[in-house]
């Protein structure tokens, strides 16, 4: 308490409005966080608005656990934050979906963890400050605004590791899924049976894939056409081979053709995108390897092989 009295004093000048100053502080931040728990407890153990809440946001699903006191506390928080914008068409709402977040309140509780993060990183930094000792009002000031960069970015990178690391899976698993698929067609089964089949065949080792491909087959059971449920999976999963496999197959209901045909088509064309793909990674390799070779190997191979000719050379010459 007096390292940060002495610091607002050597910023100000005058003790007595540092003094001032800092009891206005306190005294402002303990009103809004007692306003602040005692709207989230009222809104939390009122049965009305807690039942109000569930059912605003789409949990009272059947065969869903209804959310807990901390899931709707960030909610709250987070709905309060981020105002009354339309988060169906938002980038934030586009990023949690490819990560696997398909909740209604998937971007409160996003936005909610950003800045619940920032405030207990800001209150930690203000707690070790004392600790600190020397350090200037400059080095106290990076120290508070580092702590909330880090709050505000940590979130994000999480969020975005874990879209690329879904993003990499599904990709793996697209291949087998579009064999299974193309299989199933020619054996005579249609399109949504045949997306329900590999489905099921996918559940234990693809475990993502299979529930997208088991929501398109409740989206076409749901009255939905069957280019329209594999659009929305596109947009789900982000990835441009189904998207590509989505515009073929809309052509191909469009005009008629064989959808056995235009996935046997696509998987062919596939295939040879994978093999084209994996030729241009070994290509890159021998560029890879070259920074490891010089700054790795090149060293250890000069001591070895140079080394004792310049140790010969030298003892010829009498300096050692």
């Amino acid at each position: 308490m007096d390292y940060l009295l002495s610091l607002l004093d050597s910023v100000v000048g005058n003790p007595e409005l540092a003094r001032l100053l800092f009891v206005s502080a306190v005294g402002l931040s303990a009103v809004l966080a007692l306003v602040t728990v005692g709207l989230l407890v009222v809104g939390l153990q009122s049965p009305l608005q807690r039942r109000l809440n569930v059912l605003k946001r789409g949990h009272a699903s059947v065969g869903r656990a209804a959310p807990s006191s901390l899931q709707l506390m960030l909610e709250q928080v987070g709905e309060r934050f981020a105002g009354n914008q339309d988060w169906h068409n938002s980038p934030t709402r586009t990023l949690l979906v490819h990560a696997g977040y398909r909740q209604p309140s998937a971007a409160q509780a996003y936005w909610a963890a950003r800045l619940l993060l920032i405030l207990v990183l800001v209150g930690i930094a203000v707690l070790v400050l004392p600790f600190l000792k020397g350090a200037s009002f400059l080095q106290a000031s990076l120290l508070l605004v580092g702590a909330a960069g880090v709050g505000w970015i940590v979130p994000a990178v999480y969020v975005d590791k874990r879209k690329q690391a879904r993003m990499r899976s599904l990709r793996a698993a697209f291949p087998d899924a579009l064999d299974l698929l193309v299989v199933c067609v020619e054996s005579g089964l249609a399109l949504p049976q045949s997306i329900e089949r590999v489905a099921e065949e996918l559940s234990v080792s693809h475990g993502e894939l299979a529930e997208e491909l088991a929501l398109v087959n409740a989206e076409i059971r749901a009255g939905i056409s069957s280019t329209e449920a594999l659009r929305h999976l596109a947009d789900r999963t982000g990835l441009e081979d189904i998207n590509g496999l989505v515009s073929l197959l809309a052509q191909s209901i469009r005009f008629g053709t064989s959808v056995a045909d235009t996935l046997r088509i696509y998987a062919e064309e596939f295939r040879d995108r994978r093999t084209q793909a994996a030729e241009e990674q070994a290509a890159k390799l021998g560029t890879k390897l070259i920074f490891p070779l010089i700054f790795c190997l090149w060293p250890s191979f000069f001591l070895v092989v140079i080394g004792p000719v310049i140790v010969g050379v030298l003892k010829a010459f009498g300096r050692l």
